[in-house]
């Protein structure tokens, strides 16, 4: 009995975050069909390029991210640390974005859209800190709720104002009002009662936070880079209506990375429990099965890009994207090997082999930024997929032969202790 509520709470937790996820990862999806259709091609680049980089900024406000909260084996650090620190680093994400609005080149109708997409995503920065909570205490289930309302209410509305409107500037103002919505009716009424009244915020705890984390807080901004340097090349050397192209071409492609995170984030704590008790082979049995399953799913995904994916989205975003068919595959297995590469990456964390991270990170966003720069400049359009080949490709060799070196360290060890 006890056994069957146990798989009956895994069941639910899958699910209910496999569903929210997706809706929250194709939020962008929806917003730039909306945009394409409503607005035009032009705008859809510029929503694009500033989505993104609305994006990076947003890794300087969750810092470390959500697994090291809930990889913490030893729990010497604890919620209200994790959340004092997320306040701090949601407030250095706006004043940096301050900065960059000021700085960038962008127009003043580019820079007030930035605003505002910052804005929401330093909202939901601060939420993913209580989502942690909440998945550490074996409740994903809530946090899957919450994102799906969260996402039909943000699609919806963002929607509706786009087509009264046509103003792309106030359909990104819906977006930050909607995340504070969900935040105060729905998640927090659900999330304050899991938090310890008596806990008190140590800034030792807060600041040891922020030194042990940061190469990896640095390492996912160097992850966000190399995925989007060819994006900042197109901004230099192409222009708008490229950039919406390759926008919609990169959204099937997103799929991938999305389908390796669900099907390690239920797991991750059975990974986590896995490593602490030395349980080898049933991480490697894990860790091989999610590999199969992308490797599986991306032929599936990369065949059906290839018969009908271009028709698809020429009825979708009602634009002619007949000639780029096989770019619509070659950033597909572009796309499954970073699937891979974070498969390995995200049993690195669990090592807590950070620096070794950082290093990765570090090494393929120079490449990146080369790659892009040298590929496109030289062959423009052509030069796109080649960089997110050659990127991808050496990520996945760098993050694969750094975690088998530091299995087999970490089996010696064990073996000789």
């Amino acid at each position: 009995m006890r056994k069957m509520i146990k798989n009956n709470a895994i069941f639910r937790n899958f699910i209910w975050n496999t569903v929210g996820s997706t809706l929250a990862s194709f939020n962008s999806l929806f917003f730039l069909i909306a945009i394409t259709r409503i607005n035009g091609l032009e705008d859809a680049g510029i929503f694009s390029i500033t989505v993104t980089t609305a994006g990076l900024l947003y890794i300087f406000a969750i810092y470390s991210g959500r697994n090291c909260h809930i990889t913490d084996i030893k729990n010497q650090i604890k919620d209200k640390d994790y959340m004092a620190s997320r306040v701090l680093t949601c407030i250095a994400m706006i004043i940096i974005t301050i900065v960059v609005i000021f700085f960038c080149q962008y127009d003043i109708y580019q820079k007030w859209i930035l605003l505002f997409l910052s804005l929401w995503k330093a909202i939901e920065a601060f939420v993913d800190v209580f989502y942690a909570i909440l998945q550490k205490q074996d409740k994903l289930y809530v946090v899957g709720q919450s994102l799906v309302i969260k996402s039909i209410l943000t699609i919806m509305l963002f929607i509706l104002v786009d087509m009264v409107f046509k103003n792309l500037v106030i359909a990104c103002m819906t977006l930050p009002v909607v995340s504070l919505m969900v935040l105060f009716i729905f998640d927090l009424p659900r999330i304050l009662p899991n938090i310890s009244k008596q806990e008190k915020v140590s800034s030792k705890n807060v600041y040891a936070i922020y030194k042990g984390e940061f190469f990896l807080f640095a390492g996912t901004f160097l992850t966000m880079y190399l995925m989007n340097a060819p994006k900042y090349a197109i901004e230099k050397y192409l222009n708008n209506e490229i950039q919406g192209i390759y926008g919609i071409i990169l959204m099937p492609a997103s799929i991938l990375p999305l389908f390796a995170q669900f099907i390690l984030a239920p797991t991750i704590t059975m990974l986590t429990k896995s490593y602490k008790e030395s349980k080898w082979r049933q991480m490697n049995q894990i860790e091989h099965i999610a590999i199969w399953f992308i490797i599986g799913f991306g032929m599936v995904s990369t065949m059906i890009g290839y018969f009908i994916g271009i028709p698809v989205l020429n009825t979708i975003y009602k634009v002619d994207l007949s000639i780029y068919r096989w770019d619509l595959v070659f950033i597909l297995i572009a796309y499954v090997i970073y699937a891979i590469a974070f498969v390995k990456t995200t049993i690195l964390t669990i090592y807590r082999n950070i620096k070794e991270q950082f290093a990765i990170y570090l090494l393929v966003g120079i490449i990146a930024w080369i790659c892009s720069t040298v590929f496109i400049k030289q062959w423009q359009e052509r030069g796109i997929i080649v960089a997110y080949l050659v990127i991808m490709g050496i990520y996945c060799l760098l993050a694969t032969s750094t975690k088998y070196i530091q299995y087999r360290r970490k089996v010696r060890k064990n073996e000789i202790a």
